[in-house]
């Protein structure tokens, strides 16, 4: 609900989160016992310090670098894109900075994590100014209440800073806000795709266009189209937030099951499920937005409107915590190669089981959600099972197919989120409590999962259709 109403504010509490949790994971209990408290109660807002001008996604050549001074550092450097990075709302703000110390080795293995606070305190205890401060703001697309900053550190002392986590592991600690991220741009995605739907409808609803036999103008959600793309809209969104919702409870599993066994098993779904909820859940917030900017038709295109927010909003989705293409490389590469998808197998059989509650008749509704299921993950399953034998010889298989393997695997995600959804509205003898659910589930069954055919076509060419053409010619 923040992020449908405001993605730019919700980033702010959503970071916090994350922050909470790297501190009460990797910190000291000092540390702990100053920041957490402020930080859980809003006192103090967080921000992640990860990207410089030369660093993106790439982290190994990042040069911001941390001095020893007596129990703590001190921190010189330029980071950019940092969101939320300055601002009035809070007393304070608590800054989470990758930087290399002076023995560090190169590359990814030689990165830190410290602390560096807005202000500190002083030799009597009152809180004065670091050496860290926003040099200017960065003019994006879309969030503009988020304030999204260039930070200087260390322009005169150093600016002081704490180690969180040892030495050289800045970056595991660093995934831990990050992990909890990636959930919140689905989450986030979720809100957007929600907010277009909502808005969608409501002029659908509103707005006259043609006439019916009568001679009369007639509400432009009368209009097949207008239809179909409310449709896609509310199934797709549907399906995201499922997801989700299913990714972050299987997260707390992770960290609080009863069992060792229970949390390992979750531990692996957990580490399947959170690069389709940031990949996929942005790619629909994108997609569902679009549609709801067409439904708007011209006034969509113009910048005052609302819809036009959600989209310009929507669309940084796929681009932070990681793009969408690192998403799948992570999904494929580590999470299916190096495992030779025994975790991928176990999420496969769960989906399949879920279609198997769908009924089988020709002529029931849900028949193509059922069957789109079945034959969807079984080819996803073999399809997989050659990209695996094939890796280790084709090295650029796995960065030519991942993106379609990710989305492939969401479709299907989704769909065993609306089977799960159908099937619970069957078994209750009705159609549940949201109006429209076994006929919406046929939907996606019909006009969403068909999708997964260009994806298995796309995955099953291998690296030759992308690495054919020479760079020279693109």
């Amino acid at each position: 609900m923040w992020a449908g109403a405001n993605m730019a504010f919700a980033m702010c509490p959503e970071l916090a989160v994350g922050a909470m949790e790297s501190l009460r994971t990797h910190a000291p209990r000092a540390l702990c016992d100053e920041y957490l408290p402020r930080i859980a109660s809003g006192e103090w807002t967080s921000s992640m310090c990860l990207t410089e001008p030369q660093a993106g996604s790439d982290l190994s050549t990042l040069r911001t670098r941390a001095e020893p001074d007596g129990e703590g550092w001190r921190l010189f450097g330029r980071k950019i894109y940092i969101s939320w990075g300055d601002h009035d709302l809070s007393d304070n703000i608590v800054h989470f900075v990758l930087a290399r110390t002076p023995e560090a080795p190169p590359g990814l293995k030689g990165i830190s994590l410290f602390l560096v606070p807005k202000k500190i305190r002083g030799p009597g205890g009152e809180f004065q100014s670091n050496d860290i401060h926003a040099v200017s703001l960065e003019h994006k697309m879309g969030i503009h209440a988020s304030p999204t900053c260039v930070m200087a550190l260390g322009e005169k002392d150093g600016a002081r800073g704490w180690l969180v986590g040892k030495r050289h592991e800045g970056l595991a600690c660093m995934f831990t806000i990050m992990n909890h991220m990636r959930i919140g741009v689905g989450v986030h995605s979720l809100g957007l795709a929600e907010r277009a739907l909502q808005l969608a409808r409501h002029h659908a609803r509103e707005r006259l266009q043609g006439r019916d036999a009568l001679g009369a103008q007639r509400p432009i959600i009368e209009h097949a189209d207008v239809r179909r793309m409310l449709m896609m809209m509310k199934c797709l969104t549907h399906a995201v937030r499922c997801l989700t919702y299913t990714a972050a409870a299987t997260v707390d599993v992770a960290h609080s099951g009863r069992t060792e066994e229970s949390r390992a098993s979750a531990a692996r779904r957990a580490d399947l499920l959170t690069p389709i909820v940031k990949a996929w859940g942005s790619d629909i917030g994108v997609e569902v937005a679009s549609l709801g900017v067409q439904i708007h038709g011209g006034t969509g295109y113009i910048d005052d409107a609302e819809i036009s927010q959600v989209y310009r909003d929507a669309r940084i989705g796929p681009i932070f915590e990681g793009t969408n293409y690192i998403q799948a490389q992570d999904l494929l590469g580590r999470k299916i190669v190096r495992d030779r998808g025994a975790s991928l197998n176990e999420l496969l059989c769960d989906i399949e089981a879920a279609a198997l509650k769908l009924p089988p008749e020709p002529s029931h509704p849900l028949v193509g959600l059922r069957w789109g299921l079945l034959e969807g993950s079984e080819g996803f399953r073999k399809a997989m099972a050659k990209v695996i034998d094939r890796a280790a010889t084709d090295k650029e298989l796995v960065g030519s197919v991942a993106y379609e393997c990710l989305t492939w695997l969401g479709v299907l995600a989704g769909g065993w989120q609306w089977a799960i959804s159908a099937s619970d509205a069957l078994a209750r003898g009705d159609r549940g409590e949201t109006p429209g659910i076994i006929e919406t589930a046929a939907f996606y069954g019909k006009r969403v999962l068909p999708r997964v055919r260009m994806h298995e076509a796309a995955v099953r060419s291998g690296s030759a259709p992308v690495t054919a053409v020479p760079q020279s010619d693109l």
